[in-house]
């Protein structure tokens, strides 16, 4: 559990670097901000100025070209020096991220039960019937018709506001102390 006096996220002299053919690009220079407790806080910035790369290195998704320097700090840790086992623990779980095109972040060939599924799995312990019962509360939330059905259905199948809508639910489902929304709202805390 948090301490409320404690920042929920902490970043200090953020330098994101992706290394290319031609030359190294640095694309973050030296960010700093604090998210406290029962705060929103919005990311402003004109289009490839990093915003999008700073979140990416917190949630350790950054490309393979890419090297994150400085502290990115989330429940006394520093998530840039996680192992990839270490932040699975952490990603959906205490900290959870909607992506900005949700068409390309849903996985075409699973239904959205099966995707919102993985997550309860990975970080609940939960019976088929509570995780579908959990899943259908979660698509009714975000205001999804016919929740139950559209558990069956696959993202081509969803209009792009369901989608979104999907995504918006699968980032909920383990109540997150974080929520990163990549243009959508900003940051918030819940």
């Amino acid at each position: 559990m948090n301490n409320t006096n404690q920042p929920i996220l902490t970043v200090k002299d953020l330098k994101i670097t992706f290394t290319t053919q031609d030359a190294e690009v640095q694309a973050v220079k030296g960010v700093n901000f604090t998210i406290n407790p029962g705060e929103c806080v919005g990311i402003v910035g004109e289009s490839g100025s990093g915003k999008s790369q700073t979140f990416m290195a917190a949630m350790g998704l950054l490309a393979k070209n890419g090297r994150a320097e400085g502290e990115i700090i989330f429940q006394n840790h520093n998530l840039l020096e996680l192992s990839v086992e270490q932040l699975n623990h952490v990603r959906g779980k205490s900290m959870s991220m909607i992506f900005q095109d949700p068409l390309t972040s849903l996985t075409p060939h699973l239904t959205v039960l099966e995707q919102m599924s993985e997550v309860v799995a990975l970080h609940m312990q939960l019976s088929k019937s509570d995780t579908r019962r959990l899943c259908t509360q979660w698509l009714d939330r975000v205001r999804i018709a016919e929740a139950g059905r559209r558990l069956n259905q696959y993202p081509h199948e969803l209009s792009g506001g369901m989608r979104q809508r999907v995504m918006i639910a699968m980032s909920m489902l383990c109540n997150p102390t974080l929520l990163i929304a990549d243009e959508q709202s900003g940051v918030a805390e819940h």
